[in-house]
């Protein structure tokens, strides 16, 4: 009953389009910045898991081969999740 008499006025209210807040700009300053920070980081730790394997190849010191490889896997890993984020955040936002 309640829902009946209601349904009619809700209907009736306004969908007004989104608008971005104040100071949009900046956060998205920031976010970019936060972006290319990431990155630089992902390339920064592929290279250096690149010359710890060798290092650690070089001296026969097998621990440290390892620890180079998965130092390159990680960075791999996080470059496909940073290549893919944006796309599953738009999918899954449906935006």
């Amino acid at each position: 009953m309640i829902q009946e008499s209601l349904m009619p006025i809700l209907a009736q209210l306004p969908n007004p389009e989104p608008q971005a807040p104040p100071g949009s700009e900046q956060i998205l300053g920031v976010v970019g910045n936060i972006k290319w920070g990431a990155g630089v980081a992902l390339l920064v730790g592929f290279f250096v898991g690149v010359l710890v394997w060798a290092g650690g190849r070089w001296v026969d010191h097998h621990r440290a081969g390892k620890v180079g490889v998965v130092m390159m896997l990680c960075a791999l890993g996080g470059g496909i999740l940073y290549g893919i984020g944006y796309q599953l955040l738009t999918h899954f936002a449906g935006v």
